[in-house]
């Protein structure tokens, strides 16, 4: 779970960086597809380093 302060910090990213202005609801979707990726990620790392 992504913590409301974080979530308002996206929300701010995206606004200024892409003018973009999403609802809470739309940044947690993005939050969470984000932190999904980053742990896909790591899976993938892990695993070509223990090879």
């Amino acid at each position: 779970m992504v913590s409301q302060q974080l979530l308002l910090e996206l929300k701010k990213i995206i606004e200024e960086d892409y003018g973009i202005k999403l609802t809470l609801a739309e940044v947690m979707e993005v939050a969470t597809t984000l932190v999904q990726f980053a742990e896909a990620a790591m899976k993938i790392e892990a695993k070509s380093n223990s090879s």
